[in-house]
């Protein structure tokens, strides 16, 4: 009786190692494109549509319009979503407009690299804009970059987009962060370029209390600031000690950021992003640190909407 559960464990452990073969997302980039960006929140790029969605989600699934394409200062097949895009029916008309030929527009939004839908994919960097997708599901296809959320569609601006979202259920702070934290993660050097190893994570739009440790230097298109991360329930548990959290110029959640003393708290919807300022250090400082380089995900935050609520002291750290 011993043989065929010996067979049906040996058939689980190959299912179970290709399952976690296809988890892990591989992206290789330039060296210079992490360095130019790893200090910016936004990307500014023309922009090439190969299609998007008929109509924007409803909002209990995120109320967000994908934009599947490519742009040449990218070189990565891109994924552009507008949040709240119910609200931007001039930008869609925009989209619509060019979706399916050669024809670039220019966007600018939150560039964002993150483990989610990778698929089997290896990610390489390439010069230009690289081929046009037109498999099955285009306006989705196997990507760990976009540019999330849309700012502005040419002269269209969408930074009022960046709000919560009314109908949705964003996901709890403590499921979400105890994700990143144990999220695996590994970069190797190749030549003038990088290559990070990163298993799926998913989970976008997580609400979340936000204490400000501290500010640094205000950069050309808002703010980084270090903070401590607090579940959003009446619990208030502290989750997370130190993590830089970014604010973009012009959204409503910037402009309540800064009114906040240090020790506040305000109450934020986020999006997840690999920190490549992180990756940058990890990479310097290999020599004498080697571990590093496998360290767990180096991620930040992007406050992509703010709360109703004043700022107000909170934590006991």
């Amino acid at each position: 009786m011993r043989k065929p559960i010996l067979c049906a464990l040996s058939a689980l452990l190959v299912v179970t190692a290709t399952a976690a073969v296809r988890a892990e997302n591989v992206l290789e980039i330039n060296r210079t494109f992490l360095e130019k960006y790893k200090n910016l929140l936004t990307i500014n790029v023309p922009y090439i549509v190969d299609a998007a969605h008929k109509n924007p989600n409803p909002p209990a699934k995120d109320g967000d319009m994908h934009i599947a394409g490519r742009s040449p200062a990218i070189g990565l097949a891109t994924v552009a979503e507008i949040q709240n895009a119910k609200d931007a029916s001039a930008a869609i008309l925009r989209v619509k407009s060019v979706e399916g030929t050669p024809n670039q527009i220019r966007i600018t939004g939150v560039w964002r690299i993150w483990p989610e839908h990778g698929g089997d994919n290896d990610h390489i960097q390439v010069s230009g804009a690289g081929p046009r997708y037109t498999k099955t599901g285009p306006t989705n296809p196997p990507h760990v970059f976009e540019i999330h959320p849309i700012l502005q569609i040419e002269d269209q601006d969408l930074r009022a987009t960046l709000r919560p979202i009314i109908g949705f259920k964003p996901k709890e702070a403590n499921d979400a962060f105890a994700r990143y934290e144990h999220a695996s993660f590994e970069i190797t050097k190749k030549g003038k370029r990088v290559v990070m190893h990163m298993r799926m994570v998913g989970f976008n739009y997580v609400e979340f209390l936000m204490r400000l440790n501290k500010r640094f230097e205000r950069v050309d298109d808002g703010e980084f600031v270090s903070a401590s991360i607090y579940s959003a329930d009446n619990d208030e548990e502290l989750l997370v000690h130190d993590r830089r959290v970014g604010f973009v110029a012009g959204t409503a959640a910037d402009a309540k950021q800064r009114t906040m003393k240090v020790g506040e708290c305000i109450r934020l919807l986020g999006l997840p992003r690999v920190d490549l300022a992180l990756v940058a250090w990890r990479l310097e400082n290999a020599k004498k640190r080697p571990e590093a380089l496998k360290w767990s995900m180096p991620y930040e935050m992007i406050a992509i909407g703010v709360y109703d609520d004043q700022p107000k002291p909170c934590g006991d750290e």
